[in-house]
């Protein structure tokens, strides 16, 4: 019997997400047969313990569901490759752009994709520093972050420093992105195909980490209520976005859409695997399973 190391928790702000769907996985992979075993890194003293715990399971491969922070951002996958310990997803480069909000954006604009309008500020740097040459109202987001964690709507500007506050929290850069209004939609890469178009249609509000994870808050339309023109359209766009970063396995990337454009956002390369998340989603209209999609996962890997 296979096993396979479910590393989840960790501690970023995502933490609870990781473990719901650690659960989820390690559910679904058991049932397929493998042997399953869950690992949190923070339950180590350094990482020296951590590696060689993963050494001592000899694992076929380490399923990646931590989500955030040293998860995300390229750090457990460069140590994992140092170790020579076989993981799924995107390596540590990948892992480092996509994480990066600001420079994503910037790979985004060098593919012709356009983006939100935007500055970049960076923790010390005074109000009076910031040149915003958009009108509100302003998304303020950590700048390596996801869940929607530390994110505030910001439609006046007296409430600017308060979210700058809140992002600061997470993160010691801040993006300040003018706001696209229209549908939030998200496409899911997996292998060399993309993946019907998810719309986001929060039922009161945005999508922010409430409605993100409370069952019956957040309307999914899959596919999105777009022509076929347009969804091959922002297809071909996370598709080449995806590509250019080298990411591996599977992804997702996220747009807004105004009705005649659409606007990058932000890449995932772990989406979550809890039961509202929207990888199984897209696959899962067409005809892909939980247990299918992460087997294929782990197939594409390697």
């Amino acid at each position: 019997m296979k096993k396979i190391v479910i590393i989840n928790g960790g501690n970023s702000s995502e933490r609870d997400v990781s473990l719901v769907s650690a659960t989820e996985v390690y559910n679904a992979l058991t049932s397929l047969g493998y042997d399953c075993l869950k690992i949190d890194p923070s339950d180590f003293d350094n990482v020296e313990d951590f590696l060689q715990q993963l050494r001592d399971e000899k694992p076929y491969i380490v399923f990646n569901a931590l989500h955030g922070g040293d998860g995300e951002n390229g750090n457990i996958q460069a140590l994992l490759e140092m170790a020579e310990i076989p993981f799924t997803g995107s390596g540590s480069l990948t892992s480092k752009l996509a994480m990066d909000k600001y420079v994503s954006k910037l790979i985004a604009q060098d593919l012709n994709i356009p983006t939100p309008k935007f500055f970049l500020f960076i923790k010390g740097m005074r109000l009076a520093e910031i040149n915003i040459q958009f009108s509100l109202p302003y998304i303020v987001k950590p700048n390596n972050g996801g869940s929607s964690v530390g994110i505030t709507v910001v439609k006046e500007l007296s409430h600017l420093e308060d979210a700058l506050n809140s992002a600061l929290v997470y993160d010691d850069r801040v993006l300040i992105e003018q706001f696209i209004p229209g549908k939030e939609l998200t496409v899911t890469i997996l292998g060399q195909q993309t993946y019907p178009v998810v719309e986001i249609r929060p039922i009161d509000g945005w999508y922010d980490y409430k409605n993100k994870y409370t069952k019956g808050n957040t309307e999914y339309i899959c596919p999105a209520e777009i022509s076929e023109y347009y969804s091959s359209k922002v297809q071909e766009m996370a598709y080449n976005f995806f590509e250019r970063i080298a990411g591996k396995a599977y992804g997702r990337i996220d747009f807004r859409f105004d009705g005649e454009e659409f606007y990058f956002l932000e890449a995932n390369t772990l989406p979550g695997m809890t039961s509202l998340s929207l990888t199984p989603m897209a696959v899962k209209s067409k005809g892909i399973d939980f247990k299918t999609l992460l087997q294929r996962i782990i197939d594409l890997s390697f």
